[in-house]
């Protein structure tokens, strides 16, 4: 568990009161009625640069070996988890640092031939569309299970894609399509969480005949929640009142899951379907991922940020079973696309003969005239 302390509003001035202070990793309350430790406190003296390389890539060197990850900012509204996550044009978040660098790591792997695919989506409302539809043809989509009772989106667009920049390319346009609104808190406040996925195939290099053996398939999920708020703090009314309430109601079940999670008790029932956010990321919590949760506070609340502390103290807690996930049927995009140019190369050949042949015969048919 890891927390990134803020302070972007001590800025606002000394009369400003400030509740917590840190100290090596721990968060304590001024007034030292309360405490809090961590795997790992940010202040504001360290960069997003520092956040990525300690928390975002072990899970990116373990998403390329096989295993699904997921990253995610937690925490009040305008605490900077969108920051955190993706960053401006000049400071670099998680999101697009991961991007450039799954495709630089993948490279040192030569003895394997990589397939990467990204989707983008938005909960919005407690109705989840595709970020990377275009506008008129967006529709709400349906959570489902398949056989192996993996939860997926049905409909949802996958993009290939063979260079970093392609990637971002999608997700330029997937930050255009999200709800963004305006709140007394901030300027440009997400009104949804986002889910960024990246899928990754990997097989051992052959002969480009052998379309056998198993391919690693793994899903790294990098999220940007929408913040916990107060209608009295934030002004909300009307539509924003309506987002706030979802946005509060999808957190508090997200806390929920996680509470129960880490109170390590076998078998028992996991409300992740009260949620859509708790239902697509129910691998990411407990299940068969690595998952690493950023926690971002703000100096100047005092309420909201023991909310968020006590979150973060809960899922410290929570146990995953993650492992390498190998797919041996044709489910793997990777061997399907190999077993397509097979067939192509088969038909091209086929074909050449067949001309081959022709021309033959046309070549003895003269000589007979």
């Amino acid at each position: 568990m890891h927390c990134f302390y803020s302070f972007r509003e001590e800025a606002l001035g000394e009369d400003t009161q400030v509740y917590w202070k840190t100290d090596n990793n721990a968060i304590y309350q001024v007034d030292g009625s309360k405490s809090f430790n961590f795997d790992r406190v940010f202040d504001s003296d360290e960069s997003t640069k520092n956040v990525y390389e300690e928390i975002a890539v072990p899970i990116i060197d373990s998403a390329i070996q096989g295993y699904n990850g997921t990253v995610f900012a937690y925490g009040q509204t305008a605490s900077g988890k969108t920051y955190t996550m993706m960053g401006s044009k000049d400071y670099l978040g998680v999101i697009p640092r991961a991007i450039h660098d799954i495709f630089q790591k993948i490279k040192k792997f030569p003895d394997r031939e990589f397939l990467l695919r990204v989707s983008y989506m938005e909960i919005y409302n407690e109705t989840i569309t595709d970020l990377l539809c275009d506008t008129q043809k967006m529709k709400p989509l349906i959570i489902r299970e398949d056989f192996n009772r993996n939860v997926y989106v049905a409909d949802l667009t996958e993009e290939v894609v063979y260079t970093p920049e392609m990637a971002l390319k999608w997700i330029t346009k997937g930050e255009k399509n999200r709800h963004y609104g305006i709140t007394k808190m901030n300027q440009r406040s997400s009104r949804s969480h986002t889910i960024f996925r990246m899928i990754l195939e990997s097989r051992e290099k052959g002969e480009p005949s052998n379309c056998e053996g198993s391919v690693k398939v793994s899903h790294l999920n990098l999220v940007d929640l929408a913040g916990s708020e107060r209608a009295a703090q934030t002004g909300a009314e009307g539509v924003r009142l309506k987002e706030g309430c979802n946005i509060n109601r999808s957190l508090f079940i997200l806390g929920q899951v996680i509470k129960k999670l880490s109170d390590g008790q076998v078998g028992g029932f996991i409300n992740y379907r009260d949620s859509k956010l708790t239902r697509i990321l129910q691998n990411s919590l407990g299940g068969n991922a690595k998952t690493r949760i950023i926690c971002t506070i703000t100096p100047v609340s005092l309420d909201e940020t023991l909310t968020t502390l006590q979150f973060a103290s809960t899922a410290k807690y929570m146990k995953n079973t993650p492992y390498v996930n190998e797919v041996s049927s044709d489910e793997a995009l990777l061997k399907r696309y190999r077993k397509e140019i097979m067939d192509l190369k088969k038909q091209l050949e086929e074909a050449k003969e067949k001309r081959r042949v022709t021309w033959c015969v046309g070549k003895i048919n003269k000589m007979k005239d």
